[in-house]
């Protein structure tokens, strides 16, 4: 039998091909899981997409929901100024020490304020008469400023530091104490080198600015039988036709103490008389190497040395250069401390003020620290007037000094230049605080506007 040819299936397999069933497409099953979803995203798409009022409801559900929460919140609006409340850590030692110190009715006893003069080209030396003169008229202008606070004013007297007030000068550590100008800020009594720290109806002479001391008096001791001396002289000087030492009010006492011993010459009119002078009558500058040698030197304020010391220079003079001798050769800035006091030591000084200072004035605790935190502020305005800014160009050459001067109070007692700072940027911010609430809410309505 011949061969099959090549492709051709035998009788067989055509029979098999045959018999076999034909072959079914498997049908297509639905996706039952996947049916929720998208009923749910029909429904919700034509509800959104056809029912206006529901999209306008939600476009403005979001700014009307912020409008409610401030317009809730808004009374209880209140700007945290306190330096403390926002930097100390509640549970650090310096937090429960200054908590004890409140509690127990200690709180801060002095607060601060520094004026700092520096050159205005940024590397002269302070250590001239022009810098130094003009330093004198900033420190001029800050014992002249006064503050109206609920109808009253007040001065630097009020609130400064002094071992006895309206009548010792405030304490204010500066380098004019260096020279004759220093007396410009003090107003002179001469009876300030002779009253003693704690001994009211007492005198004393300092030592070494009277020579000879007076009989049995000891120089440096307070002496009542002094004081009580020249009080007599005062009243008969006066033709007073009583002086009773135990009836007068003890700034009248003073005052007559004051005269008596300017009239026998007792002690100095001013101690600063003797102390170079930066301009003289003529008008001649001090030369440059005697200012240096004035602020070398020892230096001491109205007291003469017998109470404060010397001046400190580390804490007046800045940036300075000196040589093995001690000799200043530069000084970068010179500085100025005013101590002020604190509230309450303010509201019983002027509950005694004497009539020649204004006249007592019975203030609420509330009212003294009002005072107190004005004249901070008033301070370091007037420190930084009359002068053109660092940057600035004025056609006032006046204006345009050779020194400038800033000023700085701490937060001790009463807000200072830090609580001041934050107080004015935050109110400052306000506007921008309110476009920002309107941004967002006009923002948070658009994501729901559907533009298709």
């Amino acid at each position: 039998g011949g061969a099959r040819q090549i492709g051709q299936r035998s009788p067989r397999q055509q029979t098999r091909r045959s018999q076999r069933s034909p072959r079914r497409q498997a049908p297509r099953h639905l996706d039952v899981q996947s049916l929720p979803k998208m009923v749910l995203a029909s429904s919700y798409g034509q509800a959104l997409g056809s029912n206006l009022q529901l999209r306008s409801a939600l476009a403005l559900l979001a700014p009307i929901t912020f409008t409610i929460l401030i317009g809730a919140g808004f009374p209880q609006f209140e700007i945290q100024d306190s330096v403390a409340e926002l930097w100390i850590p509640d549970r650090s030692s310096y937090a429960a020490d200054r908590e004890y110190r409140i509690e127990n009715g200690a709180g801060e006893v002095t607060t601060n304020l520094l004026v700092l003069a520096r050159a205005r080209d940024g590397h002269s030396t302070m250590l001239d008469a022009r810098s130094l003169l003009e330093h004198d008229d900033a420190m001029t202008r800050i014992y002249a400023t006064t503050v109206n606070v609920r109808g009253n004013a007040y001065d630097l007297s009020d609130v400064c530091l002094t071992a006895r007030p309206y009548l010792l000068p405030c304490v204010v550590p500066t380098v004019l104490d260096c020279f004759y100008e220093g007396s410009s800020v003090v107003e002179w009594q001469p009876l300030v080198l002779g009253m003693a720290m704690n001994s009211p109806d007492a005198i004393t002479i300092p030592c070494g600015l009277v020579s000879p001391t007076p009989p049995n008096i000891t120089c440096g001791e307070p002496s009542t039988a002094l004081y009580e001396t020249l009080l007599l002289q005062g009243c008969t000087a006066a033709a007073l036709p009583s002086c009773n030492s135990t009836a007068m009010e003890q700034s009248a006492k003073d005052a007559i103490v004051s005269a008596a011993i300017l009239e026998s010459g007792l002690i100095p009119a001013s101690p600063y008389d003797s102390k170079p002078k930066l301009r003289d009558g003529d008008g001649a500058l001090l030369p440059d190497e005697e200012v240096r040698a004035a602020v070398s030197g020892e230096c001491f304020a109205w007291d003469g040395g017998s109470i404060y010391g010397e001046v400190n220079k580390e804490l007046v003079v800045g940036s300075a250069k000196a040589n093995a001798s001690g000799f200043y050769e530069y000084a970068g800035a010179v500085q100025a401390v005013f101590v002020l006091s604190n509230g309450a030591a303010v509201q019983q000084r002027l509950s005694a003020r004497p009539e020649t200072a204004g006249g007592a004035r019975d203030i609420s605790l509330e009212e003294a620290m009002d005072v107190l935190e004005a004249m901070k502020a008033a301070l370091e305005e007037s420190a930084v007037a009359e002068q053109a800014g660092p940057w600035e160009s004025d056609p006032d050459p006046a204006r345009v000094t050779r020194t400038l001067h800033s000023a700085f109070s701490d937060d001790a007692v009463v807000p200072g230049t830090f609580t001041q700072t934050l107080r004015d940027e935050t109110y400052s911010s306000i506007n921008i605080m309110i476009v920002n609430f309107l941004l967002v809410g006009a923002l948070a309505a658009l994501f729901f506007v559907d533009c298709a």
